[in-house]
């Protein structure tokens, strides 16, 4: 018999999860989780005893399963699967089976685009069961504590900057929300979103660049794309640079950012200035070129894709760019 939402929350509750005035409804972001009365607060705890680690996964016969081993009480594993096949991998299968396919059936240019400068790697894989599963995995899991984990119930949040996830004992998400309950996934830009969740997201804040090398005449930078941790012990939004016989290696850049428009120029200035290079106006301003440059690629060759990729693709590299436009003036750093 298929589990209600009303009886998925009480074996939750029973099992040490809180779920306080949450109701499960459509919104503009398709299904999520809401404020079931917005002039009240919500809670919303999942306790450490229900993160699955993602390597504790396995599929049965197209079943989602917790693996045979695991250090997991029989009732706890029972829920997990139950709410994986109605509310989570149920679904969610055909959606990624869905826009795996749209990957496939692309244009060999356009693939080829996202391959390489766009690393969309994960999602022009050949749509096979053990793939599908892959991807979807890979889009639901969130880091605790150093490990990869399913998180059920608070995976049906969907992506924003209404709230922030707290990890202590568990993954908490609560406070005052005027509608649909909203979590940021990653700090992050409009492209990591669409790499590695398959969705495009307006009002992202940041714009990262592309992974890249640029020769200057005091010598080579390569641009990772690495993750962004905002410590308050460092200056915010700074990477690691480090510097390899004579290349300058930094573990990402922010190219904009739509709250701190100074501060894009005012980091890239001071790494090159501390690692004794000049010439950082000039190489700001071409990697910000050669990004725009590629995004506007991508919306060009996306024309010959189906419109439901090609509507996907343009959103997220408008994102990208709108939010990459927000540089102006420098701050000292």
């Amino acid at each position: 018999m298929p589990l209600s939402f009303e009886d998925m929350l009480d074996e939750f509750r029973a099992l040490g999860g809180v779920a306080d005035n949450i109701a499960l409804k459509e919104g503009r972001f398709g299904r999520g989780l809401f404020a079931a009365d917005p002039e009240r607060p919500v809670r919303l705890h999942v306790p450490e005893a229900l993160l699955v680690e993602t390597v504790n996964v396995a599929f049965e016969n197209g079943a989602l399963r917790i693996a045979p081993g695991v250090a997991m009480g029989a009732r706890a594993k029972a829920f997990v699967e139950a709410y994986e096949q109605e509310f989570s991998w149920g679904p969610g299968r055909r959606h990624t089976e869905h826009l795996l396919g749209l990957f496939r059936e692309a244009p060999a240019p356009l693939r080829a685009l996202l391959a390489q400068p766009f690393n969309t790697d994960a999602w022009l894989v050949e749509p096979t069961p053990k793939t599908v599963q892959d991807r979807f995995i890979g889009s639901r899991a969130i880091r605790y504590r150093g490990r990869a984990v399913l998180m059920p119930m608070m995976e049906l949040v969907n992506h924003g900057h209404a709230g922030r996830y707290e990890t202590e004992n568990g993954i908490t998400l609560s406070g005052r929300f005027a509608g649909e309950l909203l979590a940021a996934y990653e700090i992050c830009d409009p492209l990591r979103l669409f790499n590695k969740w398959g969705f495009a997201c307006s009002g992202e804040p940041m714009a990262l660049s592309l992974a890249m090398r640029v020769d200057t005449r005091s010598g080579p930078i390569v641009v990772e794309r690495g993750e962004v941790q905002l410590d308050p012990a460092r200056r915010p939004f700074y990477p690691d640079v480090r510097n390899e016989n004579g290349v300058l290696k930094l573990s990402y850049l922010m190219l904009g950012h739509m709250n701190y428009p100074r501060l894009a120029k005012g980091n890239f200035y001071r790494i090159l200035r501390d690692a004794g290079r000049s010439e950082a106006e000039e190489t700001f301003d071409k990697i910000q070129h050669v990004n725009r440059l590629q995004f506007y690629k991508l919306i060009a060759a996306s024309e010959d894709a189906s419109p439901e990729l090609a509507r996907l693709l343009r959103d997220m590299a408008r994102y990208q760019l709108e939010a990459l436009s927000c540089s102006v003036g420098v701050r000292e750093v």
